[in-house]
């Protein structure tokens, strides 16, 4: 049987101790969720684009669901380290909730993160919709009734509302409204683009703006893209000189290739679905080439029939 949720002690008698509702604990949550999606989405597109290919051909909207479940934990691992530094999250001090502990004062990181745990599996559904949709009207239902959700139990913890006023929830919800519309619409846009003009996108995330050394000898230069679709990567090799540039040619092809052969059928699904390919160049402090690499979709290997 679930504690009784107003008896409910605070460490600061002055601090309020009205217990949020559903919809106001809910956007707050999803506002705090979709800010941390929307970086991890980028990123993980950046660094391991293989995730959004997760699912094969069995669509877009198959990819997308086995791509927002991966993310969704990492979501949630990143909202209770907010909650640890700083003590609250934006969604709910935007709606002017906090998470506490029953008898007062901030939940201990491990305990955050337990609820979390239980906000995924019992609430979220586990990031699959249709299960979502039970588990979140189920947890719903406690709280209208006044009961605790389970996480809430398990942990004992509160979400009390702490700051009042009438704007907060819209403003919220609004926020959360927006941000989920546009990254759809960016989607969307997205997947009506030119090879060209993805292309072009992709090569502008990736250039360093300025010339950057990498170790002691190599300098990247630039990312761009030059015609025919191809990916460029432009690098200064210091201290080369002229009677080296033929072992050094070599060596790259012998030991570079096979990786960056591997990376571009790996990591950069992108360019290959675009039929592009991707030049790694190499030249001297004069500009003179020293050698380039060039890997396209025909130099993967083909998968067994």
């Amino acid at each position: 049987m679930d504690a009784d949720p107003g008896a409910v002690a605070t460490a600061d008698p002055a601090e309020p101790i009205e217990l949020a509702g559903a919809w106001p604990r809910g956007w707050a949550r999803s506002l705090d969720i979709t800010l941390w999606i929307v970086p991890l989405a980028m990123a993980a597109g950046a660094l391991v684009p293989q995730l959004s290919e997760l699912g094969g051909s069995l669509g877009e909207r198959v990819k997308d669901q086995i791509f927002g479940m991966i993310l969704l934990p990492l979501a949630l691992v990143c909202d209770a380290l907010t909650y640890a530094l700083f003590g609250n999250t934006p969604g709910k001090r935007l709606a002017g909730l906090r998470v506490c502990a029953a008898v007062g004062g901030k939940l201990p990181l491990a305990r955050y993160l337990a609820r979390s745990a239980g906000v995924w599996l019992n609430g979220l559904g586990l990031g699959l919709g249709i299960v979502g949709l039970f588990t979140l009207g189920h947890q719903y239902r406690r709280v209208r009734s006044g009961a605790l959700t389970s996480w809430d139990r398990r942990q004992e913890s509160r979400v009390f509302r702490a700051r009042r006023g009438l704007w907060r929830i819209p403003v919220t919800a609004t926020i959360c409204v927006l941000l989920a519309g546009g990254c759809i619409a960016f989607g969307e846009y997205f997947a009506n683009m030119t090879p060209q003009q993805k292309l072009e996108l992709m090569a502008a995330a990736a250039d360093p703006r300025k010339p950057t050394m990498l170790d002691d000898t190599v300098r990247i230069d630039r990312v761009w893209l030059a015609p025919g679709l191809v990916v460029e990567y432009d690098y200064t090799v210091l201290g080369m000189a002229a009677a080296d540039a033929t072992v050094f040619g070599e060596r790259l092809e012998k030991n570079s290739r096979p990786e960056l052969v591997r990376k571009f059928c790996t990591d950069f699904t992108v360019v290959s679905d675009q039929n592009g390919r991707i030049r790694w160049r190499y030249a001297d402090e004069t500009g003179r080439l020293l050698h380039a690499i060039e890997i396209s979709k025909s130099d993967c290997p083909r998968a067994a029939p």
